[in-house]
């Protein structure tokens, strides 16, 4: 008999009643023994991950918001314990990226079936991240959020958020360096992609693959109404390549030296810069239902 865990978080804006979760496993997975254990606290599921790992268990399932699923993936991270995510979050990003269904009971059939897929992973400084990880603006935004906002109007607080502090937010003068090439910059927006759903909104890193050892990174850097105005657009159109004052590379290694800028990982606040982002290559394993995710793989090795 197989065993799995679900990691509930019962804080999660949407969270599900622990005894639908319950009763879903039960008959989903007669073959399966599945147990449930729920968060207490920040950093807690990192913890409760770890614990899966040493018990043997074969897959942890992540039940919350995207932060309980960064949480889990920290757990993780170099095991051979699989991840597989049920959406009872704010903004479930990841779990929308790869069509999971938002009933306990139909996800729970299709993650237990699903085909297991090895993922890299992006770090920022000694923090894992599944899906993306912003320095600047976006990592402001994250931060000043109020947890009320949060819990009253979910993911439109980031929107609202972000259009009350666009209008002060400047560009900071940074030292980078670019898989070991060292540059200044103007920088606005500096956002690394290991996966392509932004926010669950837009796939503003669209052609990320999450098995090339490489994160699709962009650097925003211009100033004014009018320029930022002109990338939201091209945001949109999935323009934004080439345009004045962005820069795009696929690359292994991004440190920003500069002081004192915001970074945020899978929509959480980490800290501030300095600091490096780097891959971690084939870091864990990963549920992906069926015919879900397919466009994230590539064939290791064939970009640069």
């Amino acid at each position: 008999m197989e065993r799995g865990r679900i990691v509930y978080n019962p804080a999660a804006r949407n969270a599900l009643p622990r005894e639908r979760l319950l009763a879903a496993a039960k008959a989903a997975a007669p073959a399966w023994q599945i147990d449930l254990v729920t968060t207490e606290s920040a950093g807690h599921a990192t913890r409760l991950a770890r614990e899966a790992v040493d018990a043997g268990v074969s897959v942890v399932l992540a039940c919350g918001g995207d932060g309980t699923v960064n949480e889990v993936v920290n757990g993780l991270a170099g095991s051979e314990c699989a991840l597989g995510v049920l959406r009872g979050g704010m903004g479930d990003v990841f779990a929308k990226e790869i069509g999971i269904p938002k009933q306990p009971e139909k996800a729970l059939p299709l993650l237990l079936a699903a085909e297991r897929r090895r993922f890299d992973l992006g770090k920022a400084g000694e923090r894992y991240f599944l899906l993306m990880a912003g320095v600047g603006f976006d990592a402001e935004v994250v931060r000043r959020v109020p947890d009320k906002a949060k819990r009253r109007l979910g993911s439109s607080s980031y929107a609202l958020w972000a259009a009350k502090l666009l209008a002060g937010y400047r560009s900071r003068r940074v030292q980078l360096s670019v898989d070991g090439e060292t540059r200044e910059a103007d920088l606005f927006w500096a956002l690394l992609g290991n996966t392509r759903s932004y926010g669950g909104v837009i796939d503003i890193t669209f052609e990320a693959l999450v098995d090339d050892g490489l994160l699709d990174a962009y650097l925003f850097e211009g100033r004014g109404v009018m320029w930022e105005a002109a990338t939201a657009a091209k945001l949109a159109l999935r323009r934004q390549g080439g345009g004045r004052g962005v820069t795009f590379r696929r690359v292994r290694e991004l440190s920003i030296e500069t002081a004192g800028l915001p970074v945020q990982a899978d929509g959480e606040f980490l800290g501030e810069t300095p600091m490096r982002f780097s891959v971690a290559a084939q870091a864990l394993d990963v549920l992906l239902p069926k015919g879900g995710g397919l466009e994230l793989f590539g064939v290791v090795g064939h970009r640069s």
